[in-house]
């Protein structure tokens, strides 16, 4: 069913509630100093932050959009966001749970009947929320792939896919263990029960609802002049193609669309999708260290007391943080073209008591 398609100079710029603070004002002088030295010392070509709270929205950008154009992003400015795509996973299945479209604790092999063919220990039965939250026991990636890179999906197709699991063993219990893999078993089995393509759900059940107008699979040729070019090791990299599985990380976004996503997660602004992002939220798992919503990871900090929320994600040339406090009303978006070392970022803005990272550079 499926037919889809060295040292910088920083520039600071930034916006809020529509108008420009010089100097980063409002940024703490520890983030300002990281993030910089970060840029300095080749990890990142550029990074924008953008903070949402009682005071509103405001961006703060730093280093250039390329090797070869020296001008500063903005937030407006276009990044793959990597696996901080699989919130926005969760949050459509979870609007179509509320709306009676599937069942998450229904197993994936009614969906998917591949899956029926592969082999679990003790017979246990993996849904669809075990695929969301990385309890299936799946691999990070499956074996027959064409490439082993970030774009190692570019070429898979659903046959592949039913290949791999057909006598595939899962021979763990239920525990959490990363898997890429499920997101893409994940998008088949909900394309199979609902007809339909996970790009067509996605964008007219959560972005065009929450008007994120300026997130997408694949840059419209006229707004290409805003994408960011990926980054890493002082060499532009190739751009992310996730041919017809990107659910698990194929969005190129905005920060000012990714702090509107992070507005409807804190309840500034109300929509049809509020008990979906709230179902998000609650708490689906419970591991050793590991506390999951559905997609989200949730850190109970003992410093301070505060909950975060957040995800991150990491592409061939990009990094991506996305993170918010109930609470406190604050959300957090970090992106960064570059690797490695981002994060801290978005946790130190969300809780001053998290530690920021000292690079080995």
């Amino acid at each position: 069913m499926k037919s889809k398609h060295l040292v910088l100079t920083a520039f600071v710029f930034c916006f809020s509630l529509g108008y420009s603070i010089q100097n980063q004002q409002g940024l703490p002088d520890d983030i300002k100093q990281q993030t910089q030295e970060r840029i300095d010392k080749g990890l990142h070509l550029s990074t924008v932050i953008g903070i949402v709270d009682k005071n509103g929205t405001r961006y703060y950008s730093f280093g250039q959009k390329s090797l070869t154009d020296n001008s500063a992003p903005d937030e407006n400015s276009l990044y793959e966001i990597a696996s901080v795509t699989k919130p926005f996973t969760s949050t459509l299945l979870a609007d179509l749970e509320l709306n009676g479209k599937i069942k998450l604790n229904t197993p994936v092999k009614n969906y998917l009947p591949a899956f029926d063919k592969v082999k679990v220990k003790n017979n246990r039965l993996i849904t669809l929320t075990d695929l969301i939250n990385h309890t299936s026991g799946l691999p990070r990636n499956p074996s027959n792939t064409t490439t082993d890179d970030s774009n190692r999906y570019s070429d898979y197709t659903p046959e592949m896919l039913n290949e791999f699991l057909e006598g595939y063993k899962i021979r763990s219990k239920k525990k959490y263990l990363y898997s890429s893999l499920a997101y893409v078993a994940l998008e088949q089995a909900v394309e199979n029960k609902l007809n339909d393509t996970y790009e067509n759900l996605l964008e007219n059940r959560v972005l065009k609802v929450l008007g994120m107008n300026d997130t997408y699979f694949k840059v419209p040729v006229d707004k290409r002049n805003r994408l960011v070019a990926p980054y890493r090791n002082g060499k532009h990299e190739t751009e992310i193609d996730m041919g017809q599985f990107p659910a698990g990380g194929g969005l190129i976004s905005t920060a000012k669309d990714m702090l509107r996503f992070l507005e409807a997660n804190l309840g500034i602004y109300s929509s049809k999708l509020d008990n979906a992002l709230k179902y998000t939220h609650k708490q689906h798992l419970s591991y050793d260290e590991d506390t999951l919503g559905l997609a989200w990871s949730i850190m109970k900090r003992e410093e301070s007391g505060k909950t975060l929320y957040f995800h991150k994600g990491g592409s061939n040339g990009f990094v991506s943080f996305a993170g918010f406090n109930p609470e406190d009303q604050i959300g957090v978006v970090v992106l960064v073209n570059g690797s490695r070392w981002f994060s801290d970022l978005g946790l130190k803005i969300l809780d001053p008591t998290y530690p920021l990272a000292q690079p080995d550079y």
